[in-house]
């Protein structure tokens, strides 16, 4: 498995659980099956040109956010979750950390 295919799994994984999407739903709504999102998010199938515009509809994510480059260390979040969501979460770029925000602002507005 290459770098890219990891990168674009991460990411894939990432923007589904952030919008509480599961893998048998991504799966159902871009015509694949669940097993298919296991192995694009764990990096060990390449993902098609076809299947990644699909999933950036269903998880409202641009296209260049599954393939930018990663950002400088420096730039990286930092957030307060489980040691185990913190290895899926560890290379957020830019667009990552506008999501997180805006999430979070919407959470304290609901919560208010």
């Amino acid at each position: 498995m290459n770098d890219k295919n990891k990168q674009i799994g991460k990411r894939v994984k990432i923007a589904r659980i952030l919008i509480d999407v599961t893998q048998e739903d991504l799966a159902k709504r871009i015509g694949v099956e669940p097993v298919t999102v296991s192995r694009m998010e764990s990096g060990s199938r390449n993902t098609t040109a076809v299947e990644i515009e699909k999933i950036s509809k269903v998880l409202n994510r641009s296209l260049s956010y599954f393939y930018e480059e990663e950002e400088k260390k420096e730039e990286k979040a930092t957030l307060s979750i489980s040691s185990d969501d913190i290895k899926d979460l560890r290379d957020l770029g830019p667009e990552d950390k506008k999501f997180i925000d805006e999430l979070i602002e919407r959470f304290r507005k609901e919560k208010k």
